[in-house]
């Protein structure tokens, strides 16, 4: 009997365990947003193993009241991994680590707010996160070039510029290339007429 009563203590206490472990050692660390509040990333980071239990858990922003939700949990060890999550906008441009999950646009709000994740088991206020495109704000390291990674470990920076427009010919440019052309068709003229009346001759 008196085994029993461990077995049932010790199966209601890994119970009990598995409920609130697995996931309160994330920590959000880098934020990123264009000017239009369309391309934007959140970061997240784990310094420590046995934490993948992010499926339900919600990242929310004070400022926009937008709430975001884990949609899956994370596969293997989690130690000093990090988790992307971004927009589709962000997701479409060239050369991005692709999220790891999908953020809904405009999450969070450029001018300062904060977020909190499963609850209070993290909470970041920030201050005017850059919007140039370029830069990102990091939580130690402040404004500085954006350095999304993803959990497979893929990592880079973006540009959230849009590409510059082609060059137009200015009026100069191509004024003199039909005013050279038309000098030219005029020249080829005058040397036929030259030509056929020396023959006639």
């Amino acid at each position: 009997m008196r085994c029993l009563l461990v077995g049932l203590f010790v199966s209601l206490f890994v119970l009990a365990s598995s409920a609130w472990a697995g996931h309160h050692s994330w920590n959000i660390n880098e934020v990123f947003s264009d000017d239009d509040t369309t391309i934007q990333f959140v970061e997240m980071h784990c310094p420590v193993s046995g934490e993948n239990g992010l499926d339900t858990w919600t990242v929310k922003s004070d400022s926009t009241a937008i709430t975001f939700t884990f949609d899956a949990d994370v596969v293997g060890s989690t130690l000093n991994r990090s988790a992307l999550i971004g927009t589709n906008a962000y997701a479409a441009l060239t050369g991005a680590p692709a999220p790891d999950y999908v953020l809904p646009d405009s999450f969070f709000d450029v001018s300062g707010d904060t977020l909190r994740y499963a609850g209070s088991s993290d909470v970041w206020t920030f201050g005017a996160v850059p919007t140039n495109g370029t830069d990102s704000l990091d939580r130690i390291g402040g404004v500085g070039l954006n350095s999304p990674k993803n959990l497979n470990g893929d990592e880079g920076s973006v540009d959230a510029n849009p590409p510059p427009p082609e060059p137009v010919p200015s009026f100069a440019a191509w004024g003199l290339a039909v005013l050279a052309g038309f000098m030219l068709l005029g020249a080829s003229g005058l040397l036929r007429r030259d030509g056929s009346h020396g023959s006639a001759a």
